[in-house]
């Protein structure tokens, strides 16, 4: 059984070291195969003997065959007798982010007495119990993982750059140098709405205009402002109001407001039911200037929202912000290299809230598009984290080449 709490003595392994070897303390396997064999020479010189190491060969045979037919993680192989409780902090419990959650709990969970894992079936850590708790969302999360209250917790990847450099709602307080990344588990769309008849086709054109930036100290506000910088429009040009995005709805129908900013993940019922009114339009956020605020700002990403996705709004391009899994950089490195491995084990597949970075032609159902629909999910959970990942999730992701850039057939 591994020992979840034993601090920072711990030694990963090495990209060409297996979970075995590793979990052996990487004694020299061959040198002792040797030794056995023989002293088992000198025993099998008595008949009785060679007829009960047939049975023992034969016994070895069949449990490796068990093993073969049964495989799993490694680290998931052994049903523990101890418990490792694991808190995932998300956000309010009718939201997104609290949905979320509960996908990787499910996941990683897999508490003593639930048996051993079904062929093709889910499976999570031995011994593993995770349990979601609710927030008030980014940024209480972010405090709670710092000051150790929770393990791990789902944070909007503009809020974990504000904690890192103590800027936005952070600002005044020494940066969070401790928060360390499991994976980015989720993409939110930034989403420009304006009014039909407000003469808004680009962010450009918010000079003058009635703006909602979301709830004050938010990650939308931060996304707001970091875009109105990027087109060189100074918060006074703009009339800013701080509301709810569904009063921010409100206002734009009753015109009362020209444009607000809100982020979500796509496709999003909020947007859909606005759109299906036939009475707003999503601003693109593209050319150069958005070019040059990706290249300054990592927390963020490109995006293309195909035509179809909303009623009445053509296709546009725009930006996404990354829901980031964080934990404290004092977790222990054998712990989260379970997590992460659990993560991506072919079994919990169905249960990610993450999926593909990008999807390359028709989707086909065979193992090869499996595989590489695989290599995508690690590589889009690896890269843009804000934060430096946790060293046991680094090594999942080194091992299995899902640093960098990937390189597919």
């Amino acid at each position: 059984m591994i020992n979840y709490n034993n601090g920072g003595n711990l030694r990963l392994p090495s990209p060409s070291t297996s979970r075995l070897e590793w979990l052996m303390n990487e004694k020299n396997w061959s040198t002792r195969a040797a030794e056995l064999g023989q002293a088992a020479g000198a025993a099998l010189a008595h008949p009785l003997a060679r007829w009960a190491a047939g049975g023992v060969v034969v016994g070895l045979i069949m449990g490796i065959m068990i093993l073969v037919y049964w495989r799993a993680p490694a680290s998931l192989e052994e049903e523990s007798s101890r418990i490792t409780f694991f808190q995932i902090g998300t956000g309010p419990s009718d939201g997104s982010y609290f949905s979320w959650g509960g996908k990787l709990s499910a996941i990683i969970s897999r508490p003593p007495g639930t048996g051993r894992c079904e062929p093709g079936g889910p499976c999570g850590v031995s011994g593993v119990l995770a349990v979601v708790k609710s927030s008030s969302g980014s940024v209480a999360n972010v405090r709670s993982v710092a000051t150790h209250h929770i393990q791990s917790a789902l944070v909007q990847s503009v809020v974990l750059e504000q904690a890192a450099t103590a800027k936005g709602a952070f600002r005044g307080e020494k940066p969070f140098k401790g928060l360390r990344a499991i994976a980015n588990v989720q993409r939110e769309t930034v989403y420009l709405v304006a009014g039909r008849t407000s003469g808004i086709n680009s962010p450009a054109d918010l000079v003058g205009k009635r703006l909602a930036l979301g709830i004050k100290g938010s990650g939308t506000e931060y996304v707001a402002l970091t875009l109105l910088q990027a087109y060189g429009i100074a918060r006074g040009q703009v009339d800013v109001s701080y509301v709810e995005p569904d009063r921010a709805a409100e206002m734009l129908l009753r015109n009362q407001l020209d444009a607000f900013v809100y982020v979500a993940n796509d496709p999003s019922a909020f947007i859909a039911n606005l759109a299906n009114r036939g009475t707003i339009n999503i601003v693109p956020i593209s050319g150069e200037k958005a070019d040059a605020l990706l290249a300054a700002h990592h927390d963020l990403t490109r995006v293309f929202i195909a035509d179809e996705a909303y009623r009445f709004v053509p296709g546009f391009e725009t930006l996404a912000v990354s829901v980031v899994w964080v934990c404290d950089v004092s977790e222990s490195a054998f712990l989260v290299y379970d997590l992460t491995q659990a993560l991506f084990y072919s079994g919990n597949r169905d249960l990610l809230p993450m999926r593909p970075v990008e999807i390359y032609g028709p989707r086909r159902n065979d193992k090869k598009t499996d595989a590489d629909d695989r290599r995508r999910l690690m590589h889009g959970a690896a890269i843009n984290t804000v934060v430096p990942l946790h060293p046991g999730a680094e090594q999942f992701y080194r091992q299995e080449n899902a640093l960098g850039v990937p390189t597919l057939p």
